[in-house]
């Protein structure tokens, strides 16, 4: 199956399950490891529903899924799933909260399709065809240091990062026109893809928090990558820095700096 019709069948499983999580009313709310790690039986379902569903398309893929245990990432094609990113803000109703599906194959992200299912705004990306928003083309924006939007994540889970962290975001600030915090990163990073915003940093993302969204980061011409000694392997957490023009250069080096400072 070629790339670009395989991603429009994605397209419709993720939009799909987009309305069922919708349609869930109270979900059930279990606890992870972790400060304020949660996911809810919604989380569990969309998995379920997506695993379902994507599975026939390529019988030979694995699956790299948030709520599955033991997840490694095997030989040839890998689906990673988030079913909810954005948990917590599904849980209190503050509508930021997406799907997002990606592929790998041989360790390299190939396609990705993130839905904000509160707001229909489907983003979807295939190596090669560029990335998407509801079939508009999408391109990076090129501001201007002074006025760029810089998105970033605060690793909640992992406080010991928080020195760091805030340390790296207060140079952003000072250089850049402001910060803003949304709390689901697939999200961030198809803002930057969309020009809504110019850059993000998190000190620890999980593989399927940004498989997707690194795809259609990168079709629309912006840049998205870790800072050494770490490496975006889908297979680990890792720090996680995208932007375009200036703001991926502002971003990198605060990135360094964090890292330097105690980003282990």
């Amino acid at each position: 199956m070629e790339l670009t019709q395989l991603l429009q069948q994605v397209c419709a499983i993720v939009r799909e399950d987009g309305e069922k999580i919708l349609r869930m009313d109270k979900p059930e709310i279990y606890t992870k490891e972790g400060h304020a790690n949660f996911v809810t039986s919604a989380d569990l379902a969309s998995q379920a529903f997506l695993m379902e569903r994507l599975a026939p398309l390529l019988p030979q893929a694995h699956f790299f899924a948030e709520e599955q245990e033991d997840n490694v990432l095997a030989p040839g094609y890998n689906w990673l799933i988030d079913p909810i990113d954005g948990t917590t803000n599904f849980m209190r109703g503050l509508r930021c909260s997406s799907v997002s599906v990606g592929l790998v194959k041989d360790g390299r992200a190939v396609l990705g399709v993130v839905l904000n299912f509160y707001s229909g705004e489907l983003f979807y990306a295939a190596r090669g065809h560029g990335a998407y928003l509801n079939g508009a083309r999408l391109h990076t924006a090129n501001t201007p240091m002074e006025e760029a939007v810089i998105l970033f994540g605060t690793a909640p889970y992992h406080r010991h990062l928080a020195e760091a962290t805030l340390s790296a975001l207060r140079t952003i600030f000072l250089s850049c026109g402001d910060l803003r915090r949304s709390g689901s990163a697939a999200i961030d990073l198809c803002s930057i893809a969309a020009g809504r915003a110019d850059g993000f940093f998190e000190a620890k993302l999980s593989p399927w928090d940004y498989a997707a969204s690194s795809v259609i980061v990168e079709e629309a011409g912006g840049v998205i990558s870790s800072v050494a000694p770490y490496a975006l392997d889908f297979q680990h957490p890792t720090p996680v820095l995208a932007g375009s023009g200036p703001a991926y250069e502002l971003v990198l080096q605060a990135a360094k700096t964090a890292v330097q400072g105690g980003l282990r």
